[in-house]
């Protein structure tokens, strides 16, 4: 858990170097089985790299792109995401993300941040570690990536730099027993961005430049592993199928997702397709009809009872919801978002004893991840609900801080320092942000 003091840090130094005009609004998609998915094909990469813990977070945006931030922190696109034709090609990307970490490129790139638009850059994209907020519930200021000649500056690394992540991302992944090739496929895939004007290019091209000597060099270094012994984990590719499936059914037309599978494909990947895609028409009995199937393939499987607990809560059911939540919690006790879920669902149902419940196991949930925006609402409400406005206020005040919106973060952190005892943790947190939003306030003055 990351204590408020220490994210209030961090807000306060990316916010000062943050514009005042944002340029579009993205969000970070936040869901158990995915960010689990994730990891499971980072881990490998993350072992044979010897860098430590890697954080990986996805940005809602159609738009390929990756990049890493301080911290360990690796951003991949819903868009890049799908755009990979196999999970090896997935893993190049984190590979490569990972090079410029142990590389150490980002404390280059940070030490020569010199220009206004760079440094706004900078403020915008390690603020998203800060703001992340819930996926759907809540959205933060986040500039689409290589919207700007600042940003793109500073994503973009030196030729050398970027030729050194490829190497380095091609060792780790022959370490791992991860087929390098996946590398040069990549950089194909993109490779005829470079024909197109800069408007019309993706933004993987601009953040990651191509050139003739960078894929040369970078044949030769994959064709110095050929033959390595492949020792890719078993499940990687199944569960990789079931994150793209849940990435295509949310994150794109429903009618698009549907055209993608056979009506006469039974399999359980066209069959989560389904479930979500009629989910989103909306067509709840059809929607039904999958995820039961869905069930009935795997009834102990907790993403799937946790995924019919949001059909079924998005429908109006929260005492069902409730059921199929804890069904899932039972499995994953400690999942924060899991437990998030629980807790929106209990809230639903809307009784003195619900709302009570709802509160203890939204606490859960908040100890293990207080950067769920949407959990934060909810913990809001169930503060609320249960006659603590001060708890309520001062959660109120954190979602918005969060989300970087520290006029209003201010307007409910003055209301609970006024509501909470004098030194108590939640006194402390509306101290901790009134000072941030004045000191950002008169940062911005001086602009």
């Amino acid at each position: 858990m990351i204590k408020l003091r220490n994210i209030s840090r961090l807000i306060l130094a990316f916010a000062i170097a943050s514009w005042s005009s944002i340029a579009h609004a993205q969000g970070l998609i936040r869901d158990a089985e995915i960010e689990r998915t994730l990891r499971l094909i980072a881990e490998p990469l993350v072992k044979a790299s010897g860098v430590g813990q890697v954080n990986i977070f996805i940005l809602n945006s159609n738009s390929p792109n990756a990049f890493a931030a301080g911290g360990n922190n690796i951003f991949l696109s819903s868009g890049l995401i799908r755009r990979m034709k196999s999970v090896e090609m997935l893993q190049s990307v984190i590979g490569h993300e990972i090079g410029h970490i142990t590389g150490g490129h980002l404390a280059q790139r940070a030490a020569n941040v010199g220009s206004a638009r760079t440094a706004a850059g900078l403020g915008v994209l390690l603020g998203v570690l800060t703001a992340a907020a819930g996926g759907g519930g809540g959205s933060l200021g986040v500039a689409a990536a290589a919207s700007s000649v600042g940003q793109r500056s500073f994503l973009a690394f030196s030729r050398a730099q970027e030729s050194a992540a490829d190497q380095s991302g091609v060792r780790y992944m022959a370490r791992a027993g991860i087929n390098p090739s996946a590398a040069l496929d990549v950089l194909k895939l993109f490779q005829g961005q470079q024909a197109l004007s800069v408007s019309r290019q993706d933004a993987y091209s601009l953040t990651h430049p191509l050139h003739s000597q960078r894929i040369s060099d970078l044949k030769t270094v994959v064709a110095g592993y050929s033959g390595i012994k492949t020792t890719q984990p078993s499940n990687v590719d199944y569960w990789y199928a079931r994150a793209v499936a849940k990435f295509n059914g949310f994150t794109t037309s429903p009618k698009g997702a549907l055209r993608r599978v056979s009506k006469t494909d039974k399999g359980e990947i066209a069959t989560l397709t389904r479930a979500i895609a009629y989910h989103r028409l909306p067509n709840k009995k059809k929607s039904m009809v999958e995820i039961k199937r869905l069930l009935k393939m795997r009834p102990a499987d907790p993403y799937y009872q946790e995924l019919y607990g949001q059909m079924l809560l998005e429908n109006g059911n929260a005492s069902a919801a409730v059921t199929a939540y804890n069904n899932a919690a039972k499995k994953l006790p400690k999942n924060a978002h899991i437990l998030a879920g629980l807790g929106r669902a209990q809230l639903a149902q809307n009784t003195k004893s619900s709302a009570q419940t709802a509160l203890k196991t939204l606490k859960r949930s908040y100890a293990r991840d207080p950067r769920d925006g949407r959990m934060l609402r909810d913990l809001g409400v169930a503060y609320a609900k249960t006659g603590n406005p001060g708890m309520a206020s001062i959660t109120t005040a954190e979602r918005y801080a969060l989300a970087s919106n520290f006029k209003l973060a201010a307007v409910h952190a003055t209301r609970a320092e006024k509501l909470l005892p004098q030194g108590s943790t939640g006194w402390r947190k509306a101290v901790d942000i009134i000072s941030i939003a004045k000191r950002n306030s008169n940062s911005r003055k001086k602009k």
